[in-house]
């Protein structure tokens, strides 16, 4: 069985995603990642480095992993953002994201209610709550 490159779990071979930590398993000359974007994550890679408490970068960073569909580096990245920024709607909502796309949808509920909570006017928030929920309407 192959592992994952970043956390080592055993992971079933037609996967797409690590079950664990979210990484992509898909070979990187078949990920659907641009180049702009891997350049995008490598820049905020780097502010993030330098400025380890800069929510604004930590944001980026975590919007190019979540373009990458690398969910569990999204989520980390979100999270902080939000340990950071209290009030940072958009955090909450795409943390939210990622957590349900790790199949941990009682957190990810907890962090779009967040998110409207902090921004109840957001159209998107409430639709990705509707989501989430299995709601329609």
């Amino acid at each position: 069985m192959p592992a994952c490159s970043i956390c080592g779990t055993e992971v079933d071979p037609d996967a797409k995603f690590c079950p664990e930590c979210g990484a992509s398993m898909i070979d990187e000359a078949d990920s659907a990642a641009s180049e702009a974007i891997k350049d995008m994550a490598q820049e905020y890679a780097s502010e993030v480095n330098k400025h380890p408490d800069d929510a604004s970068a930590r944001y980026g960073l975590g919007l190019a992993r979540l373009y990458e569909q690398k969910w569990g580096r999204a989520a980390e990245q979100f999270t902080k953002v939000v340990e950071i920024e209290p009030e940072f709607a958009d955090a909450h909502a795409n943390l939210a994201v990622c957590l349900a796309r790790l199949g941990k949808p009682e957190e990810a509920l907890r962090a779009v209610e967040r998110a409207i909570e902090i921004d109840p006017q957001k159209k998107r928030f409430r639709k990705l709550r509707r989501q989430l929920t299995g709601r329609t309407h």
